[in-house]
């Protein structure tokens, strides 16, 4: 897959240490290889509300991003300067069938710009699916 529109394609990881002034992303240590595609850079003239997709399969033991995807999106959008809520937030389970998830954060709170969401898993739509289709394959070829 030749692509320009991949920002980031790598390993992801944190040691469950807090450092001045920062939480870690979780309290236990993990490690995700994740994908950041740039969906408008596609080329299809179409116009996406999420047009950044961040896809994300656990790299070993450690924490699920399921039980911190908060904290793990607000980290992985300042060190990529994504706009969180207009970012596809996508996690790719390990183990066959590879079930593929997606987050749907709800802005519940701002205070003083820390925003609090709320948020809810759900299956990947069939369209969403296809447009992702050539940025997942590889996934599932992991051991």
């Amino acid at each position: 897959m030749a692509d320009n529109s991949i920002i980031h394609d790598g390993l992801y990881e944190w040691d469950g240490t807090a450092r001045p002034g920062k939480k870690p992303i979780c309290w236990w240590p993990g490690s995700y290889r994740i994908r950041i595609v740039n969906l408008a850079l596609q080329g299809s003239g179409i116009r996406y509300l999420r047009p950044v997709a961040v896809i994300c399969q656990n790299n070993g033991p450690g924490t699920s991003i399921q039980s911190c995807i908060q904290n793990f999106a607000k980290e992985i959008s300042k060190e990529y300067n994504l706009e969180m809520e207009k970012t596809l937030w996508v996690e790719i389970s390990h183990i066959p069938p590879f079930d593929i998830q997606a987050a749907t954060f709800t802005l519940v709170s701002d205070l003083a710009g820390n925003k609090l969401f709320t948020v809810k898993w759900r299956a990947l739509r069939p369209n969403e699916v296809k447009t992702l289709e050539p940025y997942l394959a590889d996934f599932q070829d992991q051991d």
